[in-house]
């Protein structure tokens, strides 16, 4: 962990350090860390990764670094001006849903921004406020007040409202505050913890569902059978097309197995309903604005200069999350369609951890190709560069050398500075060394970068240039320089087997008229732009590290 924060300029935050706590000046922050500790002491008794960070996100140690973002989301900043003027002390990722003539807030948290301190204060502590009183006493009045709101907007929006309700999500929010109807004063984790309790045990689930203490399990199945039947409707399989399909997959089961499916999904369902209406983006909106809807007049002058995508600054966020403001039903489909770790990787689920493992794996096996491949696509390049500068060169020398002379003399001193980078004593490329002479280009890029047809010069810094950025992102780069000194492995041997045989068949057959082609394999190269250009924010993320 120290060395990646060495490498990638990352200031880590412990949050279990004495300096952390003593920046807790209020009676809610310090209320908030207590809950945070509860949160990760006892993730075998409910508590949730997701809540604990949650949390740490809203304490005065964190947001005043600026900005917040979950390590999901990607940040490419290299697009955006060095200092923009914004209208607000505090920043999100806001979005709403128009239903008729109301809006739903839709305030997610994956990135969060302080402008001002000073002026965000009165906003940050009436969310403090809000996740304290949900932490110690759990209940949501989400469905509650939202079919409250949208029933008085006539016939539409009420249709709308039972659209929305069809999803699975909608329908545990309101469960959630059910299961203990007369005990109000349940904490949100201990809530969770009865929930993994009962979604975890066959046979406390079937009780858990019983209407009466006489109905038998068998009862209780079949029940369930005909609640989840009776979800099959045409609002599903028009619009919901895969849960459609899995209810139906689950219904043709066995009922051990059609049990454990519902156990299994149900223990998701009843535990990302209670964590967005604790400290996510159900209860962020009711902190700030005091309820879920709003009018679209109050949305614009409230709720807009509160957003990132207000000032366009929500493209240097590469999350695919983002819900626009006033956006419609049908805009929401691919939002309230996704399944769990589409937008987000979801890592504090159960599905979204499994996710997460399967993406690891591939990641792994990726970098080890990776790894296999960069010295060898390194001297390629190295070997291009050599030529291209020989041809200009040679170019210089023609009759009609005189012709775009300066912009051939700009490509052979550019190229030749990208050779610097290429240390053959430490057998390494200096990715710091070649980011200096990128910068140094800035001025004369255009004249560089010039062609009529085909862009050599480009082409080559560009696969350069997304190299380094992959060796850097798959942490293949140590002390910012890449290894150039080829490692010798089952593959490349065996790749350099087959080009022998190619070899001296070419060879064997040159007295015939048939010349075969060669097809011994030449190591990968990046023709393709670099989709992220090496700059210092590509190196050097803005986001810090919350431990």
């Amino acid at each position: 962990m120290d060395e990646f924060c060495r490498e990638n300029n990352i200031t880590p935050v412990d949050a279990s350090a004495e300096s952390f706590k003593k920046q807790l000046r209020t009676a809610d922050e310090r209320s908030l860390y207590q809950f945070y500790q509860d949160e990760i002491y006892h993730l075998k008794e409910g508590g949730n990764l997701g809540v604990a960070s949650d949390i740490l996100r809203w304490l005065p140690p964190c947001y005043r670094l600026g900005t917040y973002t979950d390590l999901d989301v990607p940040l490419d900043t290299a697009t955006l001006p060095d200092s923009i003027s914004v209208n607000a002390p505090l920043l999100l990722n806001i979005g709403t849903l128009r239903l008729g003539k109301k809006e739903t807030l839709i305030t997610l948290n994956e990135y969060i921004a302080v402008v001002d301190e000073e002026a965000a204060r009165p906003y940050i502590e009436q969310v403090h406020a809000g996740l304290v009183q949900k932490l110690t006493r759990y209940h949501s009045d989400y469905i509650e007040k939202t079919e409250e709101s949208f029933n008085k907007d006539g016939f539409l929006s009420k249709v709308l409202l039972g659209y929305m309700k069809n999803r699975a999500e909608s329908a545990y929010i309101q469960k959630s505050t059910e299961v203990f109807p007369h005990e109000p004063g349940i904490s949100s984790r201990k809530l969770r913890a009865y929930i993994n309790e009962v979604m975890t045990d066959k046979e406390k689930y079937l009780d858990f569902h019983k209407t009466s203490a006489e109905e038998s399990h068998e009862s209780v199945i079949k029940r369930l059978r005909q609640d989840l039947r009776s979800q099959l409707g045409i609002i599903k399989w028009l619009f919901f097309t895969k849960e459609y399909n899995e209810i139906k997959k689950v219904l043709s089961q066995n009922d051990d197995q059609f049990t454990a499916s519902l156990m299994k999904k149900e223990r998701s369902l009843y535990l990302k309903s209670i964590v967005i209406c604790t400290t996510g983006p159900i209860e962020v909106a009711n902190s700030l604005y005091d309820g879920y809807i709003l009018s679209s007049d109050e949305v614009n002058s409230m709720v807009r200069p509160f957003t990132f995508s207000h000032y366009g600054l929500h493209h240097a966020f590469l999350s695919r999350n983002v819900i626009p403001l006033h956006e419609n039903i049908f805009g929401m489909l691919r939002y309230l369609g996704a399944d769990v770790g589409e937008l987000n990787d979801s890592s504090w689920l159960e599905e979204g951890m499994t996710l997460q493992k399967s993406r690891q794996e591939k990641l792994l096996d990726h970098r080890k190709d990776l790894a296999e491949q960069l010295p060898s696509s390194l001297a390629v390049i190295k070997q291009d560069i050599e030529a291209h500068i020989k041809q200009l060169q040679q170019d210089s020398q023609g009759f009609f050398s005189f012709f775009g002379r300066a912009r051939r003399e700009a490509k052979i001193k550019a190229l030749q500075q990208v050779l610097t980078c290429f240390l053959p004593e430490e057998k390494t490329f200096d990715i710091a060394q070649f980011k200096r002479v990128l910068a140094d280009l800035q001025p004369v890029k255009e004249q560089v970068f010039a062609g009529f047809f085909f862009h050599r010069t480009q082409k080559l810094i560009e696969r350069l240039e997304q190299l380094c950025y992959d060796a850097v992102v798959y942490r293949l780069a140590k002390d910012k320089k890449i290894t150039t000194a080829v490692v010798e492995t089952s593959t490349s041997l065996n790749s350099k087997v087959q080009d022998e045989i190619s070899r001296r068949r070419l060879a064997s057959s040159k007295h015939t008229d048939h010349h075969p082609s060669h097809t011994g394999s030449r190591p990968l190269g990046f023709f393709a732009p670099a989709p992220h250009p090496v700059t210092d924010e590509a190196f050097e993320p803005h986001q810090k590290l919350r431990l």
